[in-house]
C-alpha cells in the first residue's frame, strides 16, 4: 500500500485555549483519514454494510512532537506500519 496523504483545514472550533490544536482533534483526523483511504481503495462504508463487516479499532495513541496552530498548513499522512500475511489485522502509521 503507498502513502495516502491529505490536507488538513484547522478550524477556530479545533483549537483549546491555548490556541493551538486540542489533543482530540487529532484522533477525529486520524479517524476521518483512514475511512477515506479505505473508501478510496473501494472499502466503502456501503460494502462494509453490504458484507456485514467493518473496520475495528483495538488501540489508538498519540505521541505529540509539536503544537499545531490555527494558521498552520498541515498534511496527515497514513501508513501501512505493519500487517498479518492475510492481512486481517493492521496497524496504520498517522504523521501530521
Amino acid at each position: 500500500m503507498s502513502v495516502f496523504s491529505m490536507p488538513l483545514s484547522i478550524r477556530w472550533s479545533d483549537i483549546d485555549a491555548n490556541r493551538h490544536l486540542r489533543h482530540s482533534v487529532y484522533y477525529d483526523f486520524a479517524a476521518a483519514a483512514r475511512m477515506q483511504l479505505l473508501s478510496e481503495r473501494g472499502l466503502t462504508t456501503e460494502k462494509f454494510e453490504e458484507f456485514a463487516i467493518g473496520p475495528i479499532l483495538f488501540r489508538e495513541e498519540a505521541i505529540f512532537r509539536r503544537e499545531i496552530r490555527l494558521e498552520d498548513k498541515i498534511t496527515l499522512t497514513v501508513e501501512l506500519y505493519k500487517s498479518t500475511p492475510d492481512f486481517s489485522r493492521w496497524s496504520l502509521r498517522h504523521t501530521f
